[in-house]
Parts: C-alpha cells; sequence; structure tokens
C-alpha cells in the first residue's frame, strides 16, 4: 500500500472515533446507555437505526465470504434474495405487534415475563456464548485481508488484532448505543462506497461487455441460478440456501439482542416497522453488491491470469485489492473493510455488556440504578472487548470465513429463535419445556455443525429441535384436555 492508502484509512478511523463520541448523547442510566429510551425517532432517526442493522448483520465476515462463494460457486448465491420480503412480511405483521404489545424495556424482557427469570438467563447465556465466538471471527476477517493486502508477515497478526479490537472497544465504551448507530450508518455508507468503486473500477477496465460476461460466467458454469440437489451436504442448492439462509436471517431479526435493542431505541412499533424496511432495502443492495463483485473477481481472473493468485476463495478479493487496484482506491477498500468490522463490533459488544448488566447484574440488586449501573456497564464493555479480541487467535481452525460465521451463529440462534418466538405465542407453553428444548437444540446444532452436513443448514436443525419438546408437549396436553373435556388452564 502507498502513503496514501495509510493516510486514507488513518483518517477514516479518526473520523470514526470523533462520530461515535460526539454523537452519544446524554448518558445518565445504564438504560439509556443500551437502549437509548427511544431517542432515534423520526425519518432520520429510522434511516440511522435501518442502515445501523443492515451494517452490523454484513460485516467483514460478508465482505469475505459472499465475494468468495460467488467468485468460486457463481450466482446460486443470489437465492438467498427471496428471503428479504419474507422477513419483511414476517416482521411487520407478527413480530412487531406482539414484542410492542408486552412494552418491553430490555431485549429478553419478553421472555422473562412469559416464562421466568430461568428461561431469559438461559436465552443471555446462549447470547453471550453465541456473539463472543461471532466477535472473535469478526476480528479475524479485517486481520487476514489486511495482511494480505499489506503483503504483511505473520508477526503482524497480534498487533494488528489488538489494534482493531481496541479501537472498536475505545469508542463503544464513551458513545453508547446512539454512538454505535450513528456509526453503524456512517460505515454502511462507506462500505456501499467501496464496493461500488470496485465494481466501477472492474468494468471500466476489463474490457468486455455485458454479453461477453454472461457468456464467460456461462462458460465456466457460474451463472446457475438454480441448483435443487437434495444433498444436504451441499451447501449451495436452493434447499439449502432457501431454507437454512432463511432461519438463520430470521434468528438474526427477532432472536438476536443487536437487532432488538435497535427496535427499542426506535421507541414505537411503527418507527421499528420503517428503520427495518430501511434495513431491508440496504441488505438486499449489500447482497446483491457484494455476489456481483465475486462474479467479476472470476471473470477479471479469466482473462487476466495472475500466477501468485492464492487458491483459498477468501483471500482473492483482498489478493484483487493489493495487487490491482490503483493508490487511493486501495485505501478505501481497506477502510470499507474496517467499516464493516468496526459497525459490526461495535454492536456486538455493547449488546453483552448490555446482556450482562440487564440480565445478570441487575436482577441481583447489587447495584443502584443510574451512575453504579451506567460504570457496571462501561467496565463489562471494556472486559468483553478484551476477550473477543484475545479469542480471535484461535477461530482460524474452524474453516473458511463463511463456516466459521454460520457455525457459531447457528448452535445459539436457532434455540434463541424459538425461545423469542414461543414467548409471543399466546399458547400455554411449560416453562420446563422451554428451558430444556434449547439445550438440547444447542446440542443437535453442534452435532450439525462439525458433522458433513452444510453449515448453513446449522440454525434449521438447532431451531427445529429447540422447538419439538415445547410443542409436543403443548400437543398432548390439548389432546388430554379434549379426551377428558376439561378446558386447559
Amino acid at each position: 500500500m502507498s502513503n496514501l492508502d495509510y493516510i486514507i484509512i488513518a483518517l477514516y478511523l479518526g473520523l470514526t472515533v470523533t462520530v461515535g463520541i460526539v454523537c452519544r448523547g446524554k448518558q445518565a442510566s445504564a438504560h439509556d446507555y443500551f437502549v437509548g429510551e427511544g431517542g432515534l425517532g423520526g425519518v432520520f432517526g429510522n434511516i440511522l437505526i435501518g442502515f445501523s442493522i443492515a451494517a452490523t448483520l454484513f460485516s467483514g465476515i460478508s465482505l469475505l465470504a459472499y465475494p468468495s462463494i460467488s467468485y468460486t460457486n457463481g450466482a446460486v448465491i443470489f437465492v438467498t434474495l427471496i428471503s428479504f420480503p419474507l422477513y419483511w412480511i414476517v416482521f411487520r405483521y407478527w413480530f412487531l405487534p406482539r414484542f410492542f404489545s408486552r412494552h418491553p424495556r430490555y431485549p429478553y424482557q419478553v421472555i422473562e415475563d412469559r416464562f421466568g427469570a430461568k428461561v431469559r438467563l438461559l436465552a443471555s447465556v446462549m447470547f453471550v456464548l453465541l456473539r463472543l465466538g461471532w466477535l472473535s471471527a469478526l476480528i479475524y476477517a479485517p486481520t487476514l485481508i489486511l495482511m494480505t493486502v499489506a503483503q504483511l508477515d505473520d508477526s503482524w497478526f497480534w498487533p494488528l488484532i489488538i489494534l482493531i479490537g481496541s479501537a472498536c472497544t475505545f469508542y463503544t465504551v464513551i458513545g453508547g448505543i446512539r454512538g454505535v448507530i450513528v456509526t453503524d450508518a456512517l460505515q454502511f455508507a462507506v462500505i456501499l462506497s467501496g464496493i461500488l468503486f470496485v465494481i466501477g473500477y472492474i468494468c471500466v477496465n476489463i474490457g468486455e461487455g455485458p454479453a461477453s460476461l454472461v457468456e464467460g460466467w456461462k462458460a465456466r458454469g457460474q451463472f446457475k441460478f438454480f441448483d435443487f440437489s437434495t444433498d444436504s451436504t451441499m451447501t449451495f442448492t436452493v434447499w439449502t440456501l432457501g431454507i437454512g439462509a432463511t432461519i438463520s436471517g430470521l434468528s438474526s431479526y427477532l432472536g438476536d439482542q443487536m437487532s432488538l435493542q435497535r427496535y427499542l431505541a426506535s421507541g414505537s412499533k411503527e418507527a421499528a416497522a420503517k428503520s427495518f424496511s430501511f434495513n431491508v432495502i440496504g441488505a438486499f443492495c449489500m447482497v446483491t453488491l457484494l455476489v456481483i463483485t465475486g462474479m467479476l473477481l472470476s471473470a477479471w481472473y479469466a482473462k487476466f491470469p495472475d500466477e501468485s493468485l492464492p487458491v483459498a476463495g477468501d483471500k482473492v478479493f483482498p489478493h484483487f485489492v493489493a495487487t490491482v487496484l490503483p493508490s487511493g482506491l486501495t485505501g478505501l477498500i481497506i477502510a470499507a473493510v474496517l467499516a464493516a468490522t468496526m459497525s459490526s463490533l461495535t454492536s456486538g459488544v455493547n449488546a453483552l455488556a448490555g446482556c450482562l448488566t440487564n440480565d445478570f447484574i441487575r436482577p441481583t440488586g447489587w447495584l443502584e440504578e443510574g451512575k453504579p449501573l451506567l460504570i457496571c456497564g462501561r467496565v463489562l464493555t471494556v472486559l468483553i472487548g478484551i476477550a473477543a479480541t484475545v479469542c480471535a487467535g484461535g477461530v482460524s481452525n474452524i474453516g473458511t470465513i463463511f463456516d466459521i460465521a454460520q457455525t457459531v451463529y447457528g448452535v445459539f440462534m436457532g434455540p434463541l429463535l424459538a425461545c423469542m418466538v414461543l414467548a409471543l405465542l399466546p399458547y400455554p407453553v411449560r416453562t420446563w419445556t422451554l428451558f430444556v428444548g434449547p439445550l438440547i437444540g444447542c446440542v443437535i446444532g453442534a452435532i450439525v455443525a462439525f458433522s458433513p452436513i452444510a453449515s448453513v443448514w446449522t440454525s434449521t436443525f438447532s431451531f427445529s429441535s429447540s422447538m419439538i419438546l415445547p410443542v409436543g408437549s403443548l400437543i398432548l396436553c390439548a389432546i388430554k384436555a379434549r379426551s377428558v373435556k376439561v378446558p386447559m388452564n
């Protein structure tokens, strides 16, 4: 990289930290620090929250995973786009009315109100384990990119991990949820700009028109949108992506505290619905552009072979940035990678600290409301940032970036989705089944994650396994009540 690239990256990091601090708002209590007291209403606030959700879920992992998938497997990943209308329908017409009708102050309060503190604590523990592992993978992804682009040796691994982790932790501690949401929206714009520049550069310099590109993709077998194979070990089929990716996405939007925090920050059901609409639009555009990027990379290296091109798909995009893009544009792409990482990392750290503060510390009564809990939340934010940074060195053994994300995510998000769905349903589910069911779901999810079955199925198996015991008990009770003609209590 040139000096100009380093200047762009440094300016971006400084701008992000400054914006996060300036936009922190009032922080008189832990509740305001983690939820924001509905202080981000209005159209502008809706846009900020919507793009914040999109930026949070499309992290540095996504910037590696989606181009890598489409570079290697072609256009089949576009199948995931059919899930977005379904997300919006379920969220707008089923989830939001039920969630806000409970008037929760904290994300998992609806679970506690329905099933008690033990089930809420179980959900919180699963969320903590999920996000700690996910944050570790999140720090690892941009480190891989930076080392490839800057052509650094392995001695730079830990310094870069520490730099990324500490920078994100610093402004998360000071900025709270408001600072995180505003910087997320800024970072989403940077991510989109970076990807658009890469697409534009390839289209201008490859010297081929759309028809020629399509013919090349067809010749290489990359223009196949639908693979109806029923082989569960294959990742990129209509069934795997259509069902597995849909359950995984619903888990993110309905069971993840990072998303739930933002709905509460919007202040109302209507505002949350508008924010989610902006999220769907932003996420749809992001997936489309990332997949197009991978397809264009395959066309580029088909026309301009490179003997030094890495075999691993995860490293192709960073290699292109390092060896092809001109000075200045490389710095912008690295800034986009850091933007994707920082938006997700700060959201995860803030949500984890909020979970520990609100679900574990607050109920004990050890600390008073107001400043004591606020200080506790900030301390926990620092500790979580340190823990995620330290753990980042161990996630590389799981597999590709895509597999890492799906494995860590699927084991816990399926059971969390089950807890939230059952908490919002009106049926009299027995509490003990909802405590045991998610534990079974985690075990089944872990088995699937380390089996030959495609990692995208992990959330589906863990969710369905979590639902079997509660739903089965509910059906048996209904049958028994009907047989003795006694209404259920």
